[in-house]
């Protein structure tokens, strides 16, 4: 094995880190309007399905990812409702659960015999935060109202099911049309067959533009190319009555979290194939490998949040989602964990964005708050507690959430509020602060560039509205809970455990990749820590290690 080296220009994030959250005019108006409808008398239910404009950090510009999925809503008479419903399907909550579900939370419950509703996890950051940060602050005045991760974070593609996932030949960057042509493009072993009598420079110029599924399958020498089949097939079981496999469905719940623990491949790599071959693997075949091994492969994870399971979500008549399971994580849940993992530790979590299935599993980046005063909005502050209002009479006739009251529910951070049974739920309370929390999340590269150089990375911006109540503990402030603005919201949030590696059974059977690796491929999709070790330590621009040992 040798390194190809290529000069490349590095991009840094810091070039452009501090403009990352900074709004652009339109996004300032927009939440302006969205803030001003969520309050204006009297109240509309709905002001809460109002959804904020995406937009790329780097340009400022309307973020449209995946439009070839967004096409496919345009027939429909309600796309919100529709993207909430797609996700309450049981093809998609047996699909999501089996390949995902099961991976970030292993107890979770996949029986068709049990309600995804049975399974309540704790709606509690202290599950998100556990091994990245020591000790969790609950306090406003020591929450950070800026931060920005220090991980690797890179973007790559979320390799499409419909496209035979990682087998797809992305130099090619065609769009199929269906799940079978894409799959039908080429044949294995018959596209190898077809080689032999060619010259090894011939058969080498050939094999640098196939899949990283195919180039695996050369690189442990298995001329059954048993990876690429299986990547192929798994479309298979997700087909409709059509023949049609959903497009939503992919990787990114492994691309996600490989993202924010694996180095970020640089430059390419030489592996010797069959027969001498020279099987050179880019930066973007290195990734899709190692986003399957981490869609594929079992690893400790920490994970908040719930599922919903109607087909309809329904809600009160202010405009508020009346299921807890379909609520999803509390806002302060979401403003803490960005808080003590972004804005402390400059790590990373990853976020499901909930209704909206342009994009899905997202890495965050980085984040800013501003503050402002619920009962007038337009005072706005970088202190929460100059623009916080006092939890009373005055503050309730105007508060949509009392009727009915879903204040108060959630309480984390002080120990006295755990023993207020008897009292009403939103006793605790003594101020509400308004937030405009604005999330930079990296977002999927659909289709990957081919070369050597890396894809540049895709950035995402989204603005999330919602308050903090806030109690007192002692003397001291404490976020005890809140309510979203907006019922698109993040839905679940995960992270892998800090020293956290993909791996797998095969892992452990046997040191030569040809032996184990083809079985591995067969059974379970899954490429084998051993050579991911190798790529990955070989790609990176710096020196780093990839832990393979046993555990």
């Amino acid at each position: 094995m040798k390194v190809v080296l290529v000069f490349i220009f590095s991009f840094s994030l810091s070039i452009f880190a501090s403009s990352l959250t900074q709004l652009t005019p339109n996004e300032i108006l927009e939440t302006t309007k969205r803030i001003d409808d969520f309050f204006s008398l009297p109240l509309k239910s709905e002001a809460m399905n109002v959804q904020g404009t995406k937009t790329d950090p780097k340009t400022g510009f309307p973020l449209n990812v995946h439009t070839e999925l967004v096409d496919e809503l345009k027939s429909k008479e309600s796309p919100l409702l529709f993207q909430a419903q797609i996700k309450a399907t049981q093809k998609y909550q047996s699909w999501y659960c089996r390949t995902v579900l099961k991976k970030i939370s292993p107890h979770f419950p996949c029986d068709e015999k049990r309600s995804w509703g049975d399974f309540q996890r704790d709606d509690r950051v202290s599950d998100l935060t556990d091994s990245w940060v020591k000790e969790v602050t609950y306090s406003p005045d020591e929450i950070p109202v800026k931060g920005e991760s220090d991980r690797p974070l890179w973007s790559d593609d979320y390799w499409a099911m419909q496209h035979g996932l990682t087998s797809y030949r992305y130099s090619e960057a065609n769009w199929f049309e269906d799940y079978r042509t894409a799959i039908d493009s080429y044949l294995q072993p018959q596209a190898w067959i077809a080689l032999e009598n060619l010259s090894l420079e011939k058969v080498n110029s050939e094999i640098v533009k196939w899949s990283p599924a195919e180039k695996y399958d050369l690189s442990i020498q298995d001329l059954e190319f048993s990876l690429t089949n299986e990547q192929k097939k798994e479309g298979e079981w997700y087909q409709n009555e059509e023949g049609e496999v959903e497009g939503w469905m992919g990787l990114c719940h492994g691309w996600a979290p490989a993202s924010i623990m694996v180095p970020r491949p640089s430059k390419p790599v030489e592996w010797v194939g069959p027969k001498g071959t020279s099987v050179i693997w880019y930066p973007n075949d290195i990734k899709a490998m190692i986003t399957l091994a981490w869609a594929n492969g079992d690893w400790e994870s920490n994970f908040v949040g719930r599922r919903c399971e109607q087909k309809k979500v329904k809600t009160f008549p202010n405009g508020r989602i009346n299921s807890q399971d379909c609520f999803d994580n509390n806002p302060a849940t979401f403003h803490l964990a960005l808080g003590n993992m972004i804005g402390k530790e400059k790590a990373s979590f990853v976020m499901d964005k909930a209704y909206d299935y342009q994009v899905w599993n997202q890495p965050i980046v980085g984040y800013e708050f501003e503050y402002f005063n619920p009962l007038k909005p337009e005072k706005k502050s970088k202190e929460w507690s100059e623009v916080a209002v006092k939890y009373d009479q005055k503050f309730k006739r105007k508060d949509r959430f009392q009727n009915p009251l879903t204040r108060g529910k959630f309480r984390e951070g002080a120990e006295r509020m755990r023993n207020l049974r008897t009292e009403p739920q939103d006793a605790h309370i003594e101020k509400v602060v308004g937030v405009i929390a604005t999330v930079v999340y990296l977002v999927e590269t659909v289709p990957p560039d081919f070369g050597p150089r890396p894809s540049r990375d895709n950035y995402g911006r989204d603005i999330y509205l919602y308050d903090l109540e806030i109690a007192k503990d002692g003397e001291q402030w404490m976020i005890s809970g809140g309510e979203w603005y907006q019922n698109n919201h993040p839905d679940f949030l995960f992270v892998p455990r800090k020293e956290s590696i993909a791996k797998a059974y095969w892992d452990y059977l046997a040191e030569d990749p040809q032996l184990v690796g083809p079985q591995a491929s067969k059974r379970s999709g899954y490429p084998l820590c051993k050579l991911l070790k190798g790529l990955v330590e070989s790609s990176a621009q710096e020196s780093v290690t990839y832990d393979c040992s046993v555990r």
